[in-house]
């Protein structure tokens, strides 16, 4: 398969840039993190679960499932792949009306040390929201019922992205115009309401040409890593512009802040 460099170019600049959500560790705790970046075919859709000290303790102890007191790849990628599972039978999501399954393009545990009697420890996830036409105005809604145990801070980030204008992003009653939403212990509001995600996609919005969407949609016999390849250029690209956004938007805010003392 081959993939287009100049499209995942202009694209990986918004990925790098999703990947920093404000994803920080309990210690009594577990939180969980969405980001939600709109673009011109897609929306892509990064999960974070981070297990706390305490909790997360507890549950190293039954990932060593061979009780050698170190959680090996396999028993690190298993605990994954079921809370996976978990998760996408617990995502209620409708794009443009229509209901959309979850498949994972990406599932990266993190145990930071594969030692059994150690603490926190994250699950990163991806997923990509496909839309049945590029660009144009799309609507998403978005229900998580995944009982998390130990609930902490749960944040639901709505991320810019070039040539996208967000129309609405909401969940429930809170609207707040940062699209940054957070919430503390079980689903509640995200659960029951859930996010109303409104966006139009103009035709600067980047579009992969022959990654992520095109191929979950046309080439579902794939092998999992080539569609995974994908998506991992397809967020390496879309790091870089997201980031080039912003550099231009503090630009243009400094140059209007008039000078100290005035």
């Amino acid at each position: 398969m081959r993939l287009s460099l100049v499209p995942a170019i202009t694209l990986v600049a918004v990925l790098a840039a999703t990947a920093g959500a404000h994803v920080t560790p309990s210690v009594d705790d577990n939180n969980r993190y969405l980001k939600l970046t709109p673009l011109g075919d897609g929306v892509r859709l990064a999960y974070t679960v981070f297990y706390g000290e305490v909790p997360g303790a507890g549950m190293r102890r039954t990932i060593d499932r061979n009780h050698d007191g170190t959680i090996d790849d396999a028993e690190s990628q298993a605990f994954g792949d079921q809370l996976a599972r978990e998760l996408a039978a617990a995502l209620e999501i409708t794009v443009d009306g229509a209901r959309q399954p979850v498949a994972w393009s990406q599932v990266v545990v993190g145990m930071g040390t594969p030692q059994a009697v150690a603490g926190t420890f994250s699950i990163d996830l991806v997923a990509w929201l496909c839309l049945g036409t590029p660009r144009g105005p799309h609507t998403v809604a978005l229900r998580d019922r995944f009982v998390l145990a130990r609930p902490g801070e749960t944040e639901v980030k709505v991320e810019d992205s070039p040539g996208v204008t967000i129309t609405r992003a909401r969940i429930g009653g809170a609207d707040d115009p940062s699209y940054d939403y957070k919430l503390v212990g079980p689903g509640g509001a995200l659960a029951d309401d859930g996010l109303d995600l409104r966006f139009t996609a103009g035709d600067g919005a980047v579009v992969a040409a022959d990654a992520t969407c095109r191929n979950l949609a046309a080439g579902r016999g794939l092998p999992p890593g080539v569609v995974v390849g994908a998506a991992a250029v397809t967020a390496f690209v879309l790091a870089g512009v997201v980031t080039l956004v912003r550099r231009r938007r503090q630009a243009a805010g400094s140059k209007r802040r008039p000078p100290r003392g005035r």
